[in-house]
């Protein structure tokens, strides 16, 4: 049974990994290696495949590319593979770009929880990736990734991609009992970006996590939040932040910090810092726990998570209320 509040949900995803990654391997994935990759999905369905292809760069064998449009690109056809996501099984647009890949001739995937992505799946006989249900689509990361990876690792797109997640499971486990044991830190840290504009930025798999947690911000504290990165923010937005000090806004940037980070982009991002320092007063620099690159990014992910659920308390929130992402996708329909 999925855990009833986003807190448990977020410090489940050592587990959800692990289920994940079990649900791919049983979903009769046949290796065909495609020439290109679409993972297609939104919300927290689309945070899995983001994160995917910034996590595992190394490893992609062939282009892949997370695809958020309304319609899927002109490149898809019966070469390439369309990997669709929703974990409800109802999102309409996902549902839209399954129905076009298949018009395009193209190999499809589906990784859902069921509903009707899975049953369109099941009438052509595609293979689908079923996950656990019960969860909040945000809160099933875990689940979404480990199934995405290992989809991607089976069609050969991103050779041994599903063993290094694996391994690096036991890790995430350690930064969870961390997290349980020492609440003081989040707390604090959430207690400090209460009432302000939050904004996360990363470099490399940092950027993609930035994105995951911008989007945690805003549906589990209903806070605004923005995410950017480096180093493209040093060509631009770097000089936005003048008039957070002119106009005395009350705004936070949270930077996702690796100790592995080559020489150059630490120095940039050690100079950002300074100068983001001067212009607000609440600067954070985050580093995740872990001996790889990818256990520490998925550390930043979970200590990121947990952080977003204690600022729904701060703000005096329901991290869980969506009524007002349930009302906007019903409003077509009625």
């Amino acid at each position: 049974m999925a855990p009833e509040t986003m807190l448990e949900q977020a410090l489940d995803f050592p587990r959800q990994l692990a289920s994940g990654l079990a649900a791919a391997a049983t979903a009769g994935i046949a290796a065909s290696r495609p020439q290109a990759v679409a993972l297609c999905g939104l919300g927290g369905s689309a945070a899995g495949g983001r994160l995917l292809a910034a996590l595992f760069a190394d490893q992609l064998a062939i282009p892949v590319v997370a695809v958020d449009t309304t319609s899927l690109p002109g490149w898809i056809g019966t070469d390439t593979l369309v990997v669709c996501t929703s974990y409800s099984g109802a999102t309409a647009e996902t549902l839209d770009w399954w129905d076009q890949a298949g018009r395009s001739g193209a190999q499809r995937i589906a990784v859902t929880a069921g509903g009707a992505l899975a049953a369109r799946a099941d009438a052509v006989g595609a293979p689908c990736v079923v996950v656990e249900a019960g969860f909040q689509p945000r809160g099933a990361l875990g689940l979404l990734l480990g199934a995405l990876v290992g989809a991607l690792d089976a069609v050969g797109a991103a050779p041994g991609s599903a063993a290094l997640l694996a391994a690096a499971i036991p890790s995430t486990m350690l930064v969870v009992a961390a997290e349980r044991a020492n609440t003081a830190t989040a707390e604090a840290e959430a207690a400090q970006l209460a009432g302000r504009v939050v904004v996360f930025y990363g470099s490399a798999a940092r950027a993609a996590a930035a994105v995951r947690l911008k989007n945690q911000v805003n549906e589990n504290a209903k806070a605004t939040a923005f995410a950017g990165a480096l180093p493209e923010m040093a060509h631009n937005e770097v000089l936005g932040w003048l008039g957070s000090k002119r106009h005395d806004l009350p705004a936070a940037a949270v930077f996702l910090r690796d100790r592995d980070e080559p020489a150059a982009a630490a120095d940039l991002h050690g100079r950002i810092v300074g100068l983001v320092a001067g212009d607000c007063p609440t600067v954070l620099e985050w580093h995740g726990q872990g001996d790889s690159e990818l256990e520490r990014t998925l550390a930043l992910l979970i200590h990121g998570d947990v952080v977003s659920c204690y600022l729904a308390e701060c703000e005096g929130v329901e991290a869980l209320d969506i009524a007002r992402l349930t009302g906007l996708k019903a409003a077509p329909a009625e």
